[in-house]
């Protein structure tokens, strides 16, 4: 049985931040609901003004027939709130970033998802269809928020909405994950693997530690000088254990003093990354001696307790635009562990 994480959050976030009393993983439409639907005709006549409005050269659902998409169409998670209201959510996970070419590869998605909820004769229902990815680049996004809102222009009484980047991470992670401590549900694989990480780092916390207990302002310098390990750490999850985890992009802006210092917020004087070749600055060393994959990482740091929130940031952006891929959990464990560096008073 194949296990989908994204699915997973998706029904989580619909059950416990939308409320849905009701939700159903990878729903599929019944032949057999006759009584309850439309009829052939009148079916026909929604998809034709569909085409006519959407696909006047008919290179989008070619010659597919609408019981073809009443048949095969399929939706990741379907809910039902305590208003009656329906809530449909297509999710999709790519690695470097949602890179659909034609934005009629989502429209077409989005209008077989209103086709089908409209085949089940529900007049007074209010329907809510999302399209979710957690990282999209901006020509993609530039192109989609035209097709919603071309959606939402053709179809008024539907609320469409397309949620991506930050977004994602605010509106649909956060919240779940604010709802996953009162959560006891085994089938919840999102939630479930989220308290195992919680689990994880509560366990490392109560550890007992080798050195003696320091007070005030020496427990506070103990805690600072741990900073740089924790960048260290955090460089080999992105450059050598995970590295689809940063885009080309992302690589190629930490190699630059200005997109460190504007774009993270970092208050540094170098570069975060450079190439194997260009540790030294005028014959001295301002990168660790170790290599971490082709790059070697700044080790002059000022004002940690800043640097360390503005990396809390990143990994947190980082957690949404990756939900799901391999080397998250690790990320979240960096995340833990950054919220826990001391802030200056």
């Amino acid at each position: 049985m194949k296990i989908d994480i994204g699915e997973s959050l998706v029904c989580s976030w619909l059950r416990h931040v939308h409320q849905c009393w009701l939700v159903q993983a990878n729903w599929k439409f019944s032949q057999h609901w006759k009584r309850w639907c439309l009829c052939d005709s009148e079916l026909e006549e929604l998809f034709r003004n569909m085409k006519d409005r959407f696909d006047r050269d008919g290179k989008m659902f070619k010659k597919t027939s609408v019981k073809q998409l009443r048949k095969q169409g399929e939706m990741d998670a379907v809910g039902i709130d305590y208003e009656g209201d329906v809530h449909a959510a297509e999710i999709a996970f790519h690695e470097n970033g949602l890179h659909y070419r034609n934005p009629d590869k989502v429209l077409k998605k989005m209008l077989c998802t209103l086709l089908i909820l409209r085949a089940l004769r529900l007049p007074e229902t209010r329907l809510h269809i999302y399209f979710l990815t957690p990282k999209a680049r901006p020509n993609v996004q530039q192109s989609l928020e035209a097709t919603f809102t071309a959606l939402r222009t053709e179809y008024p009484k539907v609320e469409w909405r397309f949620i991506t980047n930050d977004g994602f991470a605010k509106d649909v992670v956060r919240p779940t994950l604010e709802k996953a401590s009162k959560v006891a549900d085994s089938s919840e694989l999102f939630l479930r693997s989220a308290k195992l990480l919680e689990l994880v780092e509560h366990h490392a916390e109560q550890r007992p530690s080798a050195q003696p207990t320091r007070s005030g302002g020496e427990q506070d310098s103990a805690a600072r000088t741990k900073f740089q390990p924790l960048v260290q750490s955090l460089m080999k999850t992105l450059l050598v254990s995970a590295p689809t985890l940063l885009s080309e992009e992302q690589k190629a802006g930490l190699q630059c003093k200005e997109y460190c210092q504007k774009e993270l917020g970092l208050k540094m004087s170098y570069p975060l990354l450079v190439k194997v070749d260009g540790r030294q600055v005028n014959g001295r060393d301002r990168y660790w001696k170790e290599q971490f994959g082709a790059f070697y990482v700044c080790s002059e740091w000022k004002s940690h307790s800043h640097n360390a929130q503005r990396l809390l940031d990143f990994v947190e952006g980082l957690c949404a635009s990756n939900a799901g891929q391999q080397g998250v959990e690790a990320l979240l464990c960096h995340k833990q562990a950054f919220s826990r560096y001391p802030k200056s008073s």
